[in-house]
C-alpha cells in the first residue's frame, strides 16, 4: 500500500511538472511566432526607383525588359 501511494505521488509530481513547463513557455513561443509572421509578411523588397536600358531583366514597375534596375536600400521603412 505504501508503494502505491509513493507511485501515485511520483506520477502526480511528474504530471504537474510537465503541465507547468508546457504552459509557462507558451507565451514566449507565441511571441516569437508572431514576430516571425510579421517578418514574413513585411517582405524584403527594396524600393525600386528606376529601370534603365533594354535587356533581359524584368522591371517590377513597368514589367518591361530592362538592362539595369536601381533601388534604394534602407534599414528603416
Amino acid at each position: 500500500m505504501k508503494k502505491l501511494i509513493v507511485l501515485l505521488l511520483c506520477m502526480v509530481a511528474a504530471l504537474s511538472t510537465k503541465y507547468f513547463v508546457s504552459h509557462s513557455n507558451s507565451k514566449v513561443h507565441n511571441t516569437f511566432l508572431l514576430y516571425n509572421v510579421e517578418a514574413l509578411a513585411a517582405g524584403e523588397h527594396a524600393a525600386i526607383t528606376r529601370c534603365y536600358g533594354t535587356g533581359s531583366l524584368d522591371c517590377p514597375v513597368s514589367h518591361k525588359k530592362v538592362e539595369y534596375i536601381f533601388g534604394g536600400y534602407s534599414l528603416e521603412e
